[in-house]
């Protein structure tokens, strides 16, 4: 079971989502921006679509880092108590967009006027997955890093 409270970036990226998507719901709201809404709703199939494709980027990386080829740093980093949070974090990340995919799925084929308290929830979803894609991101680039960083020496 993943609890993202358990890690401090996942639980932070989780506040940086609401926040965000508190402040662009507020923005849409005082401004009459619901355009947006109708956008978003006549785009879910795109959404779907990315979603889909977003997931099995990350269920792809995942596999990588888990057959990632060893060196002792990362031998080191596997067996260090934090490198489990990484599956965590690879895994929110997919249920998200996987959630983001069935949300998106239901909308189009149940209603074919969407409500708004539901649009905003799909924003909501959508900003918090594109935090964890970055997370995920960043997660994947540190990895190479170190697999592939040089000693002093110029030997691996």
């Amino acid at each position: 079971m993943i609890n993202i409270f358990r890690v401090k970036e996942l639980k932070y990226d989780f506040i940086l989502s609401v926040i965000i998507g508190a402040l662009s719901l507020i923005i849409i709201y005082c401004f009459g921006l619901y355009f947006i809404f109708k956008n978003l709703s006549q785009t879910l199939e795109e959404i779907l679509t990315v979603s889909v494709t977003l997931a099995g980027f990350l269920i792809t990386s995942l596999t990588i880092l888990f057959v990632f080829p060893e060196n002792a740093r990362i031998k080191f980093i596997k067996k260090h108590s934090t490198y489990k949070y990484i599956f965590d974090a690879f895994m929110l990340s997919i249920i998200l967009f996987i959630l983001i995919a069935v949300l998106c799925f239901v909308f189009k084929i149940v209603t074919p006027d969407v409500p708004s308290y539901l649009l905003s929830v799909l924003i909501i979803l959508l900003t918090w997955a594109m935090v964890s894609l970055f997370r995920c991101l960043w997660l994947l680039k540190r990895l190479i890093e170190v697999f592939f960083h040089k000693s002093e020496g110029g030997s691996k």
